[in-house]
């Protein structure tokens, strides 16, 4: 995990916090015949998943047409979310308000849908851990058993319909030609061993009421560092594949291959897709239209804010996490930390100027950019809706998406003026228009 992004001067002076007080406006936003918009200012922190007052305006400064004729029917969007950190766990155990913050339907959270699950520490860790593998089988290690407790007992009581993706950064230094925790690559002789160790932590998660969905072959296969990594050469990861695939399908969970940047694309010409039932992909190198042509699905599962300032993160998480990403065919968002506290680092290197969905200082709680990125993305895709075309007139982007009676925007105003922006849909059944304030994210919804 990188740096992920350059922040202009001017952009870097604007970073505000994004407490604010809490939205009174519920996930479900438009009731039957009727619709929504709601929105989040950079700057004012009165305006934080806002609702925005339907205007009778006739004349609009930027437009938005969603076309949700089954024809035009795109990907399947599979949900957002976040990683549980060893980091997020240490900040938000116990905290029954951050947790509904995170996970639950009240007004003012985001709903995510889906928790990444290291297998193994990573730079948000500051003890050494793996899965243990032995006479007693596989089973987790005490961090491990820390992690699953909390997202049993105070997770998954809020999010019952909750999906788990698993990812190892490190397997353990008895498998790894550095014989340590840090870098080095998986050695030759312990492919089929580690291929064991994954297909046991899938087992084991699935029998002990853990919702896992996903793993993948492990974190950024081609990246070590000084923190918990280890390198997976192409053709280890094609005999990986081979190895776990046809173990997971007889659990029902499914193999994500990659599971490093939009960059390292090149990788699967080498290792092949058999086995594979997705491609994950981080937001560090590379962009999401190298994605284009993948003949799998495809999404992001990990990307961090770092120090960037609200208007510049809203401004590239739109434009390259969602609007390009959708275009290029995404079907889902994952962030890195769930939570951190300021200057919050890892005993083990990695990433210093990392920050969590949430930011915990003392009694205060402060709502990250990133988390109303996801928080909108949410209201305008639930899981299950299918990626819709858009047709935009005026300073705003935006990415569309479609279900049943339903009809989802999530935009972006890149200007620094008020917009009056009309939302509607091909078919004229669902229509509205509202103000967005000056680089404001906003989510539309509108239900027959």
């Amino acid at each position: 995990m990188r740096v992920r992004r350059v922040v202009t001067a001017a952009a870097s002076m604007l970073a505000l916090v994004l407490a604010g007080a809490a939205s009174t406006t519920p996930l479900t936003l438009a009731s039957s015949g009727s619709t929504a918009l709601l929105s989040t200012s950079p700057v004012d922190e009165a305006v934080r998943l806002a609702l925005r007052p339907t205007l009778a305006a006739e004349e609009v400064t930027a437009e938005v047409v969603v076309d949700r004729s089954r024809a035009a029917r795109g990907q399947r969007w599979i949900g957002v979310g976040a990683a549980l950190t060893d980091a997020s766990v240490e900040h938000l155990e116990g905290r029954a308000d951050l947790v509904s913050l995170l996970f639950g339907q009240e007004p003012g959270s985001i709903g995510l849908e889906w928790l990444r699950l290291p297998l193994s520490a990573t730079d948000m860790s500051t003890t050494l851990w793996a899965w243990k593998s032995g006479r007693r089988g596989v089973r987790p290690s005490r961090p491990a058993r820390d992690a699953l407790r909390f997202l049993r007992r105070e997770v998954l009581p809020v999010a019952p319909d909750l999906q788990v993706m698993a990812s190892a950064w490190t397997a353990p230094p008895a498998y790894k030609t550095s014989g340590s925790w840090f870098g080095g690559r998986l050695r030759g002789d312990r492919v089929k061993r580690y291929s064991r160790l994954l297909v046991g932590q899938a087992r084991w998660l699935t029998a002990h009421g853990v919702p896992l969905r996903s793993i993948s072959l492990g974190n950024e296969p081609g990246h070590t560092s000084d923190y918990p990594t280890m390198a997976i050469s192409d053709r280890q990861l094609s005999r990986l594949a081979r190895l776990v695939g046809p173990q997971l399908d007889a659990l029902g969970v499914e193999l994500w291959g990659l599971d490093h940047n939009w960059a390292d694309l090149p990788r699967l010409d080498a290792t092949g897709t058999d086995g594979l039932d997705a491609i994950a992909l981080h937001c560090y190198d590379g962009l999401p239209a190298d994605a284009a042509d993948l003949t799998l699905p495809w999404l992001v599962t990990e990307c961090t804010g770092t120090d960037d300032g609200p208007i510049s993160t809203f401004a590239w998480d739109s434009q390259h996490l969602v609007v390009d990403a959708v275009a290029a065919g995404s079907s889902g968002l994952l962030m890195w930390n769930l939570a951190l506290s300021p200057g919050w680092r890892g005993a083990f290197g990695g990433c210093w100027t990392c920050r969590g969905l949430v930011t915990i200082d003392g009694d205060t709680v402060r709502r990250e950019a990133e988390f109303f990125t996801l928080a909108h993305l949410h209201r305008a895709a639930p899981a299950g809706s299918r990626a819709a075309p858009v047709t935009i007139s005026g300073p705003v982007i935006a990415s569309g998406f479609r279900s049943a009676g339903r009809a989802g925007v999530y935009g972006f105003n890149t200007s620094d003026q008020t917009l009056t922006v009309r939302v509607r849909s091909t078919d004229g059944a669902l229509a509205s228009v509202h103000e967005v304030g000056p680089y404001e994210v906003f989510s539309w919804v509108g239900r027959d």
